[in-house]
This record gives structure tokens, C-alpha cells and sequence, in this order.
């Protein structure tokens, strides 16, 4: 499949450095932005274990505003802290 990829790139006029790695990074990095868990991400990519997401789902500002409105949200319910 590496080689068909490599092929349809090249024939499209992208640029040569590019892989199937590279759809498969932006695919699961756009994963990790809709706030799916690691057991979805999982699912989605066919992967077994957790130790690999690092790798593919890289940190985005989407992420770190969407873990500080939860974070918030976990502080602030059930009235234990206010804001």
C-alpha cells in the first residue's frame, strides 16, 4: 500500500516528501481535536495499545483549550470551588 500512496502523491503533484504516515499523523492528530478518548482513537486507528498516540496525535491548541475547559468544569461542579 506504501508503494500505491507514494504513487498517487507524486502523480498529484504533491510535495515528495510526503507519506502514508503523514495522512495517518494529521488523521489522528484531527481525531485527538474532536475530543474523542484514547479508546476511540484506538478504534479509529487500528492500533493496540495507548503507548502509540503520542507518536501520532500530536498537541494542538484545540486540545489544550478543550482539557482547560474540563479541567474547569471538574473543579467547578457540585459548587466545590467557584469561579
Amino acid at each position: 500500500m506504501r508503494h500505491e500512496v507514494k504513487r498517487i502523491i507524486l502523480l498529484v503533484g504533491l510535495p515528495e516528501n510526503l507519506s502514508f504516515t503523514s495522512f495517518r499523523h494529521c488523521g489522528l492528530t484531527e481525531i485527538g481535536d474532536a475530543d474523542m478518548t484514547d479508546r476511540e482513537i484506538l478504534a479509529q486507528s487500528a492500533q493496540t495499545t495507548a503507548k502509540v498516540l503520542p507518536r501520532y496525535v500530536k498537541k494542538t491548541m484545540r486540545q489544550v483549550a478543550n482539557g482547560a475547559r474540563k479541567h474547569r468544569a471538574a473543579r467547578t461542579d457540585g459548587g466545590q470551588m467557584s469561579e
